[in-house]
C-alpha cells in the first residue's frame, strides 16, 4: 500500500465532497467512506483510503470530531497524507448475466411447501 499527499482546492463555501469515518472513538483508522461526484475529492481520493495526516497532524489518536475540526480549520486548501487501500466502492460492479437467485421467489417456494 502506498502513502501519499494530497492537496485538495476548493472554492470558499463548498464542501470538500468526501464522507470521513472512523477515529478513535470508533476504534478505527480514520479513513474516507465515500466521494461526491463533481467534488473536489473526486478523482483526489477513493474509498477505503486511510487518512494518516490532515495538515501537519498526524490523525493517530484522534477522534473524528477531532479531525473533522482539523479539516475545517483547513481553510480552502486541504494537505492530507493518505494510505490507499483496496477499494471499497463497489458500485460500479453489476452482473453480466441473469440473476439465479431471487429472495423472493424463494421465500413464495418456501411457502407453497407444506
Amino acid at each position: 500500500m502506498a502513502q501519499f499527499s494530497v492537496q485538495l482546492h476548493r472554492p470558499p463555501g463548498t464542501l470538500w465532497g468526501f464522507r470521513l469515518q472512523g477515529g478513535r472513538d470508533f476504534s478505527s483508522q480514520l479513513s474516507v467512506k465515500k466521494i461526491e461526484n463533481g467534488s473536489p475529492a473526486q478523482g483526489q481520493l477513493l474509498p477505503g483510503d486511510e487518512i494518516i495526516g490532515i495538515g501537519h497532524t498526524s490523525t493517530n489518536g484522534l477522534t473524528h470530531m477531532e479531525a473533522n475540526s482539523l479539516i475545517k480549520a483547513a481553510g480552502n486548501v486541504l494537505h492530507l497524507t493518505i494510505v490507499r487501500g483496496p477499494s471499497q466502492d463497489f458500485s460500479h460492479i453489476k452482473p453480466t448475466g441473469p440473476i439465479k437467485f431471487s429472495p423472493w421467489k424463494y421465500n413464495q417456494q418456501q411457502q407453497n411447501h407444506y
